[in-house]
């Protein structure tokens, strides 16, 4: 807006010299924001070719899935029964 208002007030002879003038600063304006903005790219690069690379491959068949699915199920009860097997000794010897 205020570029606008700059070129319709300067005489013809000095517009192109103002565009000139006004252009490199915005070039430098944008070199600027891109030198301080160069390692948040980078950054930003690295995490997604890490992401890239955290794709899992299974290399197992589906019966194995199931059975570490039981097994673990299995372990969840075991520590269940264990805990409510304290908690009931513990209230027969405190009473």
């Amino acid at each position: 807006m205020q570029y606008m208002n700059l070129k319709k007030e300067m005489p013809l002879a000095n517009c192109s010299q103002m565009e000139n003038e006004d252009f490199e600063m915005y070039v430098d304006d944008c070199l600027k924001m891109l030198d301080e903005n160069v390692e948040i790219l980078s950054d930003i690069e690295y995490e997604l070719n890490e992401q890239k690379e955290d794709k899992l491959t299974p290399n197992m068949q589906l019966t194995d899935l199931i059975d570490m699915t039981h097994d673990v199920a299995d372990s969840s009860r075991l520590k269940k029964a264990e805990f409510a097997f304290m908690q009931r000794y513990f209230e027969k010897s405190n009473s």
